[in-house]
């Protein structure tokens, strides 16, 4: 039976209705009267076309009917799903089914379109060396740090049931404006985000230029988006243009918050490099080059990876050298970026771990202590004339790098074998050789004896139950970096220490070595010697030894992210993104 209007429906979701009705009645009209053009309905043609402007035309066309047909496909679904009715003609199952497969095939002609286009736009400026990159060459998985909670899940943000006293809208024309603004404040407040540097900042200029790199890495890899530049001039006339629909929104979404710490250190240094020249394609007004530059960055450049990436795991695997590895650890911890430590980790519990580290000693690992003597009785076996006393003696060890440039460095390490408590053994990089500061550099002995008291007539240099470092142990040493790889240029070195005391009384024991090396009373001294440096060099912008009575602007990865909002898009953000804060919430707050 037919639906009839007066009983089953209020007034309001009858117009709704209607509205529904007639608004895919219009659409489908539209689709009737377009022209098919054959040249853009065959492969061939399409593969073979050599003009970017006649393209474009295709392009327009098959986008419009690929909409139109979108919009019939979804306008039946939508009535079928919300209303129930049986009263309007959306046509039988049949037709439906013909509309989706006729969309499939448009689909279909778009991307070959699309990609045609984008071979000759790439043809055009030399650079087909896009094409022959590696899309998985690195992990793109999403462990940045920030959420991606879809913001419908807010009810703040749907107007259709709430709004009772509105004008009476197309409930699917709603639906997808709303899908539209959803996906383009996504980008917005994640780009915000990436923005939080005060306008005071030096850098603040720079990381808008990195936040444009960020998004030309993006699109210059997606045909669709490619061949989208191509009308505008800029990244910003892109994101400002308030006529792109929900399919562009959507791909430029997915491109921009999928791009891996691999992708963000290109950008970066697509940003910072000196060196100009090489292989590039121009993508919204800036270069996307081929190659890195390999020039070394400022410490203040590794608050523009972090602002956006916020994984520190993450961002070792973008590290390429040791100095890399140090220069990034170290502003981490000056400018007290919180970052998730899941796998690697840069703070430990122990007092002065951070000025160690600070100071370009990169422990792989600074584990809890373990007991360090210990007797027990040991039933030898029945070849034995009774039981046997056991003593063992353990040392504590660390693993770890330092710079192969860094004077200091070796400064320390000298200091180390100096050290009475101290046993050393370094490499320096992959082909040097082992150096051991004693004949032999252990880890635990043991020894042996009938009684507990005769345990102590028996030396220690005379056991031969030792375990001893070996060559190989110096990979442990070796930091993780690029891709997960260990990076074998550097200074690798297992400190043992034989001396009394914890974990805890080795690392102070270490951290007086540093102090001397750089000629300071105690970590304080120390950590002030050494943040003093970048902070007269302007690489850091805040103090926070407490030793200047400089006032320096606040760190360049903690902001105001409404501010930046505002900053960056010329506009308020909008009333329920201010009413809900939690939008803006890192997802690393939980470590």
């Amino acid at each position: 039976m037919p639906t009839v209007d007066g009983p089953l429906w209020c007034p309001r979701h009858n117009e709704e209705r209607l509205k529904l009705y007639a608004n895919y009645k219009a659409h489908h009209a539209l689709l009737d009267t377009l022209v098919d053009n054959p040249a853009c309905s065959d492969v061939t043609t399409i593969l073979g076309c050599t003009a970017l402007p006649l393209l474009k035309e295709w392009n327009d066309c098959l986008r419009l009917k690929y909409n139109l047909l979108t919009r019939c496909i979804e306008a039946r679904v939508y009535f079928s799903e919300r209303f129930f009715g049986n009263d309007m003609d959306f046509g039988h199952k049949a037709f439906w089914e013909s509309l989706v497969k006729k969309r499939a095939e448009v689909e279909r002609f778009l991307y070959y379109v699309e990609t045609r286009a984008y071979q000759l736009i790439l043809q055009a400026q030399n650079a087909l060396w896009v094409l022959d990159r590696d899309s998985d060459a690195h992990d793109s998985g999403d462990c940045s740090g920030y959420e991606d909670e879809s913001l419908a899940r807010d009810a703040s943000f749907h107007s259709i049931e709430s709004a009772r006293d509105a004008a009476i809208d197309d409930p699917l024309e709603a639906v997808l404006r709303e899908k539209s603004v959803e996906f383009l404040e996504k980008i917005r407040s994640r780009l915000a985000r990436y923005c939080c540097t005060p306008s005071t900042s030096r850098y603040h200029d720079e990381r808008l230029e990195v936040i444009y790199a960020y998004v030309r890495r993006g699109i210059f890899t997606e045909p669709a988006l490619m061949f989208l530049s191509q009308s505008y001039d800029s990244v910003m006339a892109l994101l400002n243009d308030d006529n792109l629909d929900l399919v562009t929104l959507e791909k430029i979404w997915n491109a921009v918050k999928t791009l891996c710490v691999h992708d963000i250190r290109d950008a970066v240094d697509d940003v910072l490099r000196v060196n100009r020249e090489g292989d590039y394609v121009m993508v919204l007004g800036g270069k996307v080059f081929k190659e890195t530059s390999g020039e070394e960055w400022p410490l203040h450049a590794w608050g523009h990876m972090m602002a956006i990436y916020h994984c520190y795991s993450c961002l070792r695997t973008a590290c390429k050298t040791m100095d890399e590895v140090i220069a990034m650890t170290r502003f981490a911890l000056f400018s007290e970026t919180a970052l998730s430590q899941s796998c690697i980790k840069y703070e430990y519990g122990f007092d002065g771990a951070k000025e160690l580290i600070l100071a370009g000693f990169i422990p792989s690992d600074i584990p809890l202590s373990s007991p360090r003597h210990s007797i027990i009785c040991t039933d030898s076996g029945s070849q034995s004339f009774g039981p046997m006393w056991e003593e063992t003696k353990r040392n504590l060890s660390l693993y770890g790098s330092l710079s192969l440039n860094d004077a200091k460095a070796q400064a320390f390490v000298n200091g180390c074998i100096r050290h009475p408590d101290l046993m050393v053994m370094l490499r320096k990089g992959a082909d040097g050789r082992v150096i051991r500061s004693r004949p032999v550099v252990w880890t635990s002995r043991k020894r042996h004896a009938r009684s507990r008291s005769a345990l102590a007539s028996v030396p220690w240099e005379k056991t031969r139950d030792v375990v001893r470092c070996e060559d190989d142990d110096l990979e442990e040493a070796q930091p993780s970096g690029w891709n997960h790889e260990k990076i074998a240029d550097c200074l690798m070195v297992v400190l043992v220490d034989s001396g009394e005391g914890n974990m805890g009384d080795f690392v102070r024991k270490l951290l007086e070595i540093w102090c001397q090396v750089y000629h300071v009373e105690d970590k304080k001294e120390l950590y002030c010697a050494l943040e003093t440096t970048f902070v007269e060099a302007g690489e850091l912008e805040q103090c926070t030894c407490g030793r200047h009575e400089i006032t320096f602007t606040p760190s360049i990865t903690q902001g105001d992210v409404m501010n930046a909002y505002e900053s960056l898009w010329g506009t308020p953000p909008p009333p329920w993104l201010v009413e809900n804060p939690n939008r803006f919430r890192l997802a690393t707050d939980s470590f």
